[in-house]
């Protein structure tokens, strides 16, 4: 590579490449800061062996060619190939793609592709040579690699998932990169007329410099010059933009349309009508334009492009269909998996993001338009729990969020159904004295199916549980508790089926002294035994946060010390993807998987029920609000591969019911016989309410993880 003054950003570039290299070659044209000493410096702390020669700026392909042809005088045994980079790059290996997987590739072909660019923008280039004597540059600059005259060179590529160069662009040259780049062009055409890459970089300097009227006029002249469909189709483009940043924009969409007609295959010019008429509200019109780009970006896959916009393609679209299906859907576009794939999207902005979240409410699924029917004596009984035992509290108390599990030991469906004495407006605030209360009412069921047509038998012993309470201060009583039946010998041990629980406890200036002093919200962790709470622990975490809430469990197997036991395991966060091991006696919660590749909006997801296993699957619902003129709440199944914690897959976002009320869920069971689940809910935390439903209502719902 050749350097000036990179000082500032050198050392981000050595640091990436310096694991896959074994010596280094390097022209500075003339630095007056520190850069050469920095190279010199990190090369001999590495111990890669190298050399740095001096020659003056002339033009990028001259000076690249120099650092050629001196790495050619080094020994193949440490240079036998030759990786091209730019100072304000940085190239990324991923993790598991192997040093010794990277090399091996390299000895099969003379020439590699890499792709740079960015998370939403890519090309490939020429980027590592066989370190040839007769390798040259071309150009003044925008240079490309020259293959010697009769060679017959193969090229070969790197998949941009394993390694890929982030072209940052901010190094110490650029302060007036467009009039040197002006300049350089001008006087090459003047001494290579008519050159088509010359004239298409020279509408690119105007286009960045922000001189459209001339951007436009070498455009024109590129696209005259004809050949490469590639800049000929960009030279369209572009003419297109510049157009509308002059406020021109019916001289604008001919242009794009121009593009369309001589390469329908790139989309990037009709995502500018789409967004164009969507903004000035011609829906119909964008929607016509949508139908053309969905279908080429549907029948031409390949993104292998020039200069490609990779967010247009992977979620812009979409997102532009999110808007414009509530005006205009003739074509019947799944409205829902628009607004998924946009929110999904790693590159997606907040803005953005928060958009799709506000209209998702005219397109959601209501799950409740599913429901399978109960036994009324069965629904009956479920939503009577605790109506005796608090009869003398009804006036102030009302029934809230259930949770509900199976016993591993006797096969008991176990529910706990909170009663609260607040109550929350139809705007979703929150309207309570000065105590902040929870009472929580524990009932068991046995002979539980699916089956309509049975009638359970619920024990008759209802009871209020009892728990620690020393924490209680404004806050009285464990909010939202979660059961699970943690069977960690699998049915061998004389422990098989306790049933535990996470639970959230309020602190205020009123709590005593406690593991948390500066908590306002922690995790409650603990046995359930009979009617009380028993070991209970506040749980702790390296990382903890002053508001900490809806941690979940589950029964991990694949990192178990014992053999044919099950590890309790719990969820800590979902973006990034946090799971842990939970030590009851010491209350403490030890992350032990960090999965940070998630979808974007994961971020906002929070944990509703603990996980319920089927086959090598665990299950989970999380939900995430909106915050608009009220909250909005939208729930989603989350799917953890057992074997690896990884996400596996998860639902569109959805709804119970029709009616935008405040809703929440704390638990729910699967009937493996019949494949369904009896989910427990509250709707504006005052009415309790259960489900049953199909599983492949869910399945249908599903999104792959890629």
């Amino acid at each position: 590579m050749i350097v000036k003054n990179e000082s500032k950003v050198i050392m981000r570039l050595l640091e990436s490449v310096a694991p896959v290299i074994d010596s280094f070659c390097i022209c500075d044209t003339g630095s007056t800061d520190d850069t050469v000493e920095i190279i010199q410096s990190f090369f001999k702390s590495k111990q890669i062996p190298g050399k740095i020669v001096n020659e003056p700026f002339k033009d990028f392909g001259h000076n690249r060619t120099v650092a050629l042809q001196a790495a050619a005088t080094l020994p193949t045994s440490i240079a036998e190939y030759v990786l091209l980079m730019d100072a304000d790059m940085v190239l990324w290996r991923h993790p598991d793609y192997s040093i010794e997987e990277f090399k091996s590739k390299l000895i099969r072909f003379n020439a590699f592709y890499l792709y740079q660019g960015s998370e939403t923008f890519k090309y490939k280039n020429t980027r590592i040579v066989k370190n040839y004597s007769g390798f040259t540059y071309w150009g003044v600059t925008h240079e490309y690699v020259n293959v010697p005259e009769g060679m017959n060179i193969i090229y070969e590529y790197f998949d941009p998932k394993q390694v890929f160069i982030q072209d940052i662009g901010d190094g110490g040259s650029k302060g007036d990169k467009y009039e040197r780049d002006i300049r350089l062009l001008t006087q090459g055409l003047v001494d290579n007329p008519n050159n088509d890459r010359y004239t298409f970089y020279l509408a690119n300097s105007y286009r960045d410099k922000g001189d459209n009227d001339k951007a436009i006029e070498y455009y024109r002249k590129r696209i005259e010059i004809g050949g490469w469909i590639e800049e000929i189709w960009q030279s369209y483009y572009s003419i297109g933009r510049c157009y509308r940043n002059m406020g021109k924009h019916a001289d604008a969409i001919i242009a794009w349309l121009d593009a369309y007609h001589i390469f329908p295959n790139r989309i990037e010019n009709l995502y500018e009508i789409i967004n164009h008429y969507r903004v000035a509200g011609k829906n119909t019109l964008a929607h016509h334009f949508y139908l053309l780009a969905e279908e080429s970006r549907q029948k031409y896959p390949e993104r292998d492009h020039l200069f490609t916009l990779m967010d247009i393609y992977e979620y812009k679209l979409d997102y532009e269909m999110s808007i414009i299906g509530y005006y205009c859907n003739k074509s019947d576009q799944d409205l829902p998996l628009a607004c998924m794939k946009t929110i999904t999207h790693k590159s997606v902005t907040d803005g953005i993001f928060r958009n799709v979240l506000s209209n998702y409410k005219f397109y959601t699924t209501n799950i409740a338009e599913y429901a399978l029917p109960i036994h009324e004596k069965n629904q009956k009984a479920l939503q009577e729990i605790g109506r005796t035992l608090l009869k003398p509290f009804l006036g102030d108390f009302v029934s809230s969020t259930p949770s509900l599990c199976w016993d591993a030991k006797n096969g008991d469906l176990v529910v706990c159904v909170r009663y609260v004495n607040y109550k929350i407006n139809d705007k979703g605030e929150y309207k309570n004295g000065n105590e902040i209360i929870t009472k929580n009412i524990i009932a068991r069921f046995k002979n539980v199916t699916s089956d309509p047509k049975t009638v359970w038998t619920k024990q008759e012993e209802e009871y209020e549980l009892k728990y620690d309470t020393q924490y209680n201060g404004r806050y009285v009583g464990l909010e939202d508790v979660r059961l699970f039946s943690y069977d960690k010998e699998r049915g061998q041990g004389d422990g098989r089926g306790r049933i535990i629980y996470n639970a959230n406890r309020g602190f205020d200036e009123a709590t005593p002294p406690s593991t948390h002093p500066n908590s306002r919200m922690a995790v409650e962790h603990g046995w359930i035994v009979q009617d009380s709470t028993v070991n209970s622990k506040i749980l702790q975490y390296n990382h903890q946060r002053t508001t900490e809430k809806n941690w979940v469990l589950f029964g991990g197997t694949n990192d178990v010390d014992i053999p044919n036991t099950i590890k309790l395991k719990g969820v800590y966060s979902w973006g990034p993807l946090v799971i842990g091991t939970i030590c009851p006696n010491m209350g403490k919660f030890t992350e032990t998987h960090r999965f940070d590749n998630v979808p974007y909006f994961f971020k906002d997801v929070r944990c509703s029920t603990c996980g319920v296993t089927i086959g090598n699957e665990i299950w989970f619902i999380g939900h995430i609000v909106s915050y608009e003129d009220r909250r909005y709440y939208y729930h989603i199944m989350l799917v953890l591969d057992a074997n690896t914690y990884e996400i596996k897959k998860y639902t569109k976002l959805w709804r119970f019911e029709k009616e935008q009320k405040v809703e929440y869920t704390l638990g729910f069971v699967h009937f493996p016989d019949s494949n369904r689940f009896l989910i427990g809910y509250s709707t504006m935390d005052r009415e309790t309410k259960f489900l049953m439903i199909s599983k492949h209502i869910f399945d249908d719902m599903m999104i792959l993880i890629q």
